[in-house]
């Protein structure tokens, strides 16, 4: 009966270290910038917080986390950045006057497009 007890405590204290690596807190916080890794066939992932506007290499891309879940793809981007049909004009993606091919940052985030993992394939801005 005392082993029982001994290995009922021991599952008890183990089980939680176990299980902490799949509930790791985000490092980002809501609305910071992280810089994200875009891998074969436009995946994004690995995300970690920056104060960077460009990215640091060829296979990365920058995102404003606005749930702060170290994840670019966020469905608080299109409320918050001011794009709704009701305000936005065909052509001018973020409602700010300057027609989209004009405009560097189309969705009004602080990053430019050509480094935005909104605008990459399957990002929360893509066309």
């Amino acid at each position: 009966m005392a082993s029982l007890r001994t290995f009922s405590m021991v599952l008890a204290f183990a089980l939680p270290i176990g299980l902490a690596p799949g509930c790791a807190p985000s490092t980002s916080t809501k609305g910071q910038l992280i810089e994200c890794t875009v891998g074969a066939g436009g995946a994004v992932g690995s995300c970690v917080p920056t104060t960077n506007t460009q990215p640091s290499g060829p296979n990365q891309c920058i995102d404003v986390d606005e749930d702060g879940d170290d994840d670019p793809h966020d469905d608080a981007d299109e409320a918050e950045s001011g794009e709704t049909d009701l305000i936005a004009r065909p052509g001018d993606h973020d409602g700010d006057g300057t027609p989209d091919e004009l405009d560097d940052d189309d969705d009004d985030d602080g990053v430019d497009d050509a480094a935005d993992c909104d605008k990459l394939p399957g990002g929360d801005d893509a066309d």
